[in-house]
């Protein structure tokens, strides 16, 4: 076995690459699985528990307690300054984990997960919800909440192996900095825990056992592994989405004709909205980035927004950047995508835009500002799934269709 090293995280790797066509040896059940921990909810105040009998372990003593929990039925737990307040029963605080003592996976607010459940303390009565879980049963809950599972298996399987490589590469790179790796929701990927399970989902997810996608020299590196809904036919780098992101070939701006034209937001638009309310949404955005970050960002200034105009496109047309200017003056220079991630918060269903990927009539003269001719549904950056169900339907196998989608890449077992 050989290291894989990088942004100082490690993976195992087989010498050889592997693929995952018809044709390849059939793949072992994989062993060393790694862990994965989910964020299911933030900053609670409360979490509905069903379980019987799990075994719970606090961080602020070494003993391990049963608890039984009332078959079926649902149990309130909650945070005071006095501990953890579950049903009738109160445990010291600190961090409370519940671990399954049978084949019975945990269920917070009626979704069931495998693995264990782990409730974090983050100020007064409130916590975080994380499921901790090998990767495997993880992948289980993903692939077919991030695809249709009536899609060919061989476009599931291409989104495995894509989500099992974005899932480890921000639990060794993010994950090190926090409490959890991932998200449960589209920050992330999406995860339904075993509601979120399907047979072709299970299917997909052991067929392609422990395989991710890495670039470079030898076996390569692991990286980043974006994907989206629909690109509407070209896709961006993702150094031209997400700033601070390299520019790799596997991550490369593409055009993809119109092989994704079987999604409805393949063309979209025209969508208006009105200045008033685009300056609401931008300030909404600007408020929970500062938080994020923990520093307030220049846009918390922006006073109202005078006009946008169309920056800079990729070498196929896409937009990549824009210029908002107040209507101070003052001009503020984002990507597309952090355009299309601000005029998106807190907006009504029908008023988001779907993509970056469209023009912009910010007339300085008009109350609105209209987005048209739009193609794509997400960021478009990475493998498009649309993309992905028409190459499989066309008869392409997973590895033909993830070297498609990110160019020099090389598919490699990690465990």
């Amino acid at each position: 076995m050989r290291y894989l090293a990088t942004l100082g995280f490690v993976l195992f790797l087989t010498a050889l690459p592997v693929g995952c066509s018809q044709e390849a040896e059939p793949i072992p059940v994989a062993t060393n699985v790694p862990r994965v921990r989910v964020l299911l909810l933030q900053d609670v105040d409360r979490a509905d528990v069903v379980a019987d009998e799990p075994q719970i372990t606090l961080d602020s003593t070494p003993t391990v307690n049963a608890l039984a929990f009332p078959r079926s039925l649902t149990v309130s737990v909650s945070l005071a300054p006095d501990g953890w307040h579950i049903g009738r029963r109160l445990l010291r605080t600190g961090a409370l984990t519940l671990q399954p003592t049978n084949a019975d996976p945990i269920q917070v607010n009626r979704i069931a997960y495998r693995g264990s459940i782990r409730l974090l303390p983050t100020g007064a009565g409130r916590f975080d919800v994380i499921n901790d879980l090998d990767a495997e049963d993880y992948l289980a809950g993903v692939v077919t909440e991030e695809m249709e599972s009536s899609w060919p298996v061989e476009a599931i399987k291409a989104q495995a192996i894509a989500s099992r490589t974005y899932a480890l590469y921000e639990t060794y790179r993010s994950g090190v900095h926090r409490a959890w790796d991932v998200y449960a929701d589209e920050r992330s990927q999406m995860y339904g825990g075993v509601n979120g399970e399907t047979s072709k989902g299970r299917q997909a997810v052991a067929a392609t056992s422990g395989i991710v996608l890495t670039y470079g020299p030898g076996d390569g590196t692991i990286f980043k592994a974006y994907f989206s809904s629909c690109c509407g036919g070209v896709t961006q780098a993702a150094s031209d989405a997400f700033p601070g992101d390299p520019y790799i070939p596997p991550l490369a701006e593409q055009s993809h004709g119109t092989c994704c034209n079987g999604s409805k937001y393949y063309n979209w638009g025209p969508i208006t909205i009105t200045k008033t309310e685009l300056a609401r949404r931008v300030h909404v955005w600007a408020l929970r980035a500062s938080k994020e970050l923990g520093r307030a960002v220049p846009e918390l200034n922006i006073t109202g927004v005078y006009r946008i105009d169309l920056q800079g496109v990729n070498r196929y047309g896409r937009p990549n950047r824009v210029l908002v200017t107040d209507i101070r003056g003052v001009q503020y220079s984002w990507t597309a995508e952090q355009l299309r991630t601000a005029v998106d918060t807190d907006a009504r269903p029908g008023t988001k835009l779907p993509s970056s990927y469209c023009k912009i009539n910010g007339d300085p003269n008009s109350d609105s500002v209209t987005f048209y001719d739009g193609h794509g549904f997400g960021h478009g950056v990475g493998m498009c799934q649309w993309c992905a169900d028409a190459r499989a339907a066309a008869g392409w196998n997973c590895d033909q269709i993830l070297v498609d989608a990110y160019p020099q890449a090389k598919l490699v077992r990690a465990y």
